[in-house]
C-alpha cells in the first residue's frame, strides 16, 4: 500500500506543481476590455481620416465655388478682346487720342496696378491698360496658336516677350484698332515688352516710357545674386502659392489674415483689393505668374537678339524712370545688381533717353507714388502734342 500512497502523492505533486506554473486563461473581462480598445482605436482612426478628407475635399470645391462665383462680380471694367484662335485679352481704356497711351505691368502683375495713374492720364489723351496672356481676366495662350504657325514656332512660345509684343499688336491694331500713335509705357518685364515691341513696330512708336526696366544682363551681375534668387526664392514661392490656391488653402490663409495681396498697404479702391485676393485664390493666374518668371531667359535671350538686328529708331521719345531707394522687400545686394543693370541699359542702349529719378520712389512707384508717374507720362504727352501742332504751323 505504500508504494502506491507514494506514486498518488507524487501525482498530486506533480499536478499541483504545474498548476502553479500554467498560463491563466484570460478572463471574459479583460476580454472585453481589449475588444473595446481595439474600437476605440478605430474610431479614433476613422475620425481622423474623416477629417484629414474634409481638410482636403472640402477647401479646394469652396474656393472652386467662390471663383465662379466672383469671376463675374470682380471682373474690372473693360473688355475682352478677341485676338486669334479664340483667345480673348482684357483691355480697358479712356480719353481720346491720338496719342494712344498703353500701359503694361510688371511681372506677373495685372493692369490693377495702374489704378492710380491711368485717370490722370486719360484727361490729356486715350490711355489703354491690359492684363497679358493667362494673368488677371485674359485667357491662357492657346495651344492652337502655336500648331497653326509652326513656321515661326519662337514667335509663338508662350509666356516670352516677343510673344507678348505680338498678342499687344493683335490687341491694339487688329481687335480694337486704337488711334496711332503709340506712347508705350512698361514697368519690369513690361518695360522689356514696351522695348520689344518698339523695335518691332517702330513706326507707330512716338514715346517709350521704361520704369524701374527688367534687363537683359541681370542675372550676370555681381556672380548672379539674381539668378540665385529668382530662381531659387521667387519661383518657388509661386509654386508655393498655386499649389496652396488649388487646394483652397490661400483662401482660408487670407481670411486668417495670414497672407496678405501684392497691393496691401496702398491707397486701392475696396474692389480692387478684393479682385486682388480672388486672383490669389486663383490657380490659373499663378500658374501664369510661375510661367512668366520661368521663360524669363528666354525673353532676355529674344530681347537680346533683337537689340543685334537694330537700334530704336532717334526719333522716338525715350524716358527711364528709376527711384532712389532701395525696395526694402530685398535684400541691399539685390538691389545694388538691379542699379547697376539700369545704368548699362541708360549708357549702351538709351545714352540719349531722359534719365527721371523719382525721389523716395522704390520698385513700387506705380502704386505707391502714381502722381510721380502721370507727371512723367503727361510731360511726353505734351511733348508730342507741342510738336504735332508745331508742324502744323510750319505748314501754314
Amino acid at each position: 500500500m505504500a508504494p502506491r500512497h507514494r506514486k498518488i502523492n507524487g501525482s498530486s505533486d506533480e499536478s499541483s506543481a504545474i498548476g502553479s506554473n500554467a498560463v491563466p486563461k484570460p478572463s471574459k473581462q479583460k476580454k472585453n476590455q481589449d475588444s473595446k480598445s481595439g474600437t476605440t482605436l478605430l474610431r479614433r482612426c476613422c475620425g481622423t481620416l474623416k477629417y484629414l478628407l474634409l481638410l482636403v475635399i472640402v477647401p479646394p470645391f469652396l474656393n472652386y465655388a467662390s471663383l465662379q462665383k466672383e469671376k463675374t462680380e470682380l471682373k474690372p471694367d473693360g473688355e475682352l478682346y478677341d485676338i486669334g484662335w479664340g483667345q480673348n485679352l482684357f483691355m480697358k481704356c479712356h480719353g481720346v487720342g491720338p496719342p494712344t497711351v498703353l500701359l503694361d505691368s510688371p511681372t506677373g502683375m495685372t493692369s490693377d496696378v495702374w489704378s492710380k495713374v491711368w485717370p490722370e492720364v486719360s484727361k490729356h489723351a486715350k490711355v489703354c491698360v491690359y492684363d497679358r496672356a493667362g494673368l488677371g481676366f485674359s485667357d491662357r495662350p492657346s495651344l492652337n496658336s502655336s500648331k497653326t504657325n509652326e513656321t515661326n514656332s519662337r514667335e509663338w512660345q508662350p509666356f516670352t516677350v516677343e510673344r507678348m509684343a505680338a498678342d499687344l499688336h493683335r490687341l491694339i491694331t487688329s481687335s480694337s484698332q486704337q488711334p496711332k500713335p503709340f506712347i508705350i509705357v512698361g514697368a519690369e518685364l513690361g518695360a522689356t515688352v514696351a522695348q520689344f515691341y518698339t523695335q518691332m513696330y517702330e513706326s507707330d512708336i512716338v514715346g517709350l516710357i521704361l520704369i524701374n526696366p527688367l534687363t537683359e544682363t541681370l542675372f550676370e551681375q555681381d556672380q548672379g545674386v539674381w539668378s540665385q534668387y529668382w530662381f531659387g526664392q521667387l519661383i518657388p514661392t509661386y509654386q508655393t502659392l498655386q499649389l496652396g490656391a488649388a487646394l483652397g488653402l490661400t483662401r482660408l490663409a487670407l481670411l486668417l489674415g495670414v497672407l496678405k495681396h501684392p497691393l496691401v498697404n496702398t491707397n486701392i479702391d475696396t474692389d480692387i483689393e478684393y479682385r486682388q485676393k480672388h486672383l490669389l485664390c486663383h490657380p490659373r493666374h499663378l500658374s501664369t505668374v510661375v510661367d512668366e518668371h520661368h521663360f524669363i531667359n528666354d525673353s532676355f535671350s529674344q530681347i537680346k537678339t533683337v537689340r543685334l538686328l537694330k537700334s530704336i529708331s532717334s526719333e522716338i521719345s525715350v524716358s527711364i524712370v528709376t527711384g532712389n531707394y532701395y525696395d526694402e522687400q530685398m535684400p541691399s545686394s539685390l538691389n545694388k545688381a538691379w542699379a547697376k543693370t539700369e545704368q548699362q541699359l541708360i549708357s549702351k542702349h538709351f545714352p540719349n533717353a531722359q534719365h527721371l529719378v523719382v525721389n523716395g520712389a522704390d520698385h513700387h512707384m506705380i502704386y505707391k507714388q502714381p502722381e510721380d508717374v502721370s507727371q512723367v507720362i503727361i510731360k511726353m504727352i505734351k511733348q508730342y502734342k507741342s510738336h504735332v501742332k508745331s508742324s502744323q504751323n510750319k505748314k501754314y
